[in-house]
């Protein structure tokens, strides 16, 4: 596969990549987990699926291509995907549906997100040729993991953080 197909097919490798860690605390629970895959069904939650996908999918592309790693375009990237979910999903759930989930709408505004958000790595890419700010990207994945870290165990008491599907915030004990 030449690299332009792959960076074409990027956002459905993010999307795919995505649906394997949304069960990775189901399938391993514990506190190691709950930092990097979500503990609930809350909007917040959803974000450690988007950084892992970004992530795991920069990994790949810098090992199968040999490129120089771009870790600042990456999270930016993911960043923008994050703010784009969360706000289109909140407006769609909160106002639109009335807090009721339909997974189609879900899947369609996720791809379309990491689609925006593949726009903006390209151009970032483009920009910085040789992985010159790697450091700020260090930094801001080592930031994003700790605030995600951080409330998962101590999630704030607002919508983004509530699962309205289990009733509840944070770590939620299956019956």
């Amino acid at each position: 596969m030449n690299y332009k197909t792959w960076k074409i097919l990027s956002p459905v490798i993010i999307f795919l990549l995505s649906a394997i860690l949304h069960f990775g605390y189901d399938v391993f629970p514990n506190s190691v987990t709950a930092l990097f895959f979500p503990v609930n069904e809350s909007i917040w939650e959803h974000n450690k699926i988007i950084f892992g996908a970004f992530f795991l999918w920069m990994v790949i592309d810098t090992i199968l291509f040999k490129k120089k790693w771009r870790i600042t375009a990456n999270i930016i990237s993911a960043i923008s995907c994050s703010f784009l979910v969360m706000s289109f999903f909140s407006f769609v759930f909160f106002i639109l549906l009335n807090k009721q989930d339909n997974i189609i709408i879900t899947f369609i505004i996720y791809f379309i997100c990491i689609v925006l958000a593949q726009f903006v790595n390209f151009f970032l890419q483009e920009k910085d040729k040789v992985g010159k700010y790697n450091t700020i990207g260090i930094i801001l994945w080592i930031l994003i993991l700790s605030l995600n870290a951080y409330l998962t165990f101590y999630p704030l008491k607002t919508g983004l953080f509530y699962d309205y599907e289990n009733n509840g915030y944070g770590i939620i004990t299956k019956q």
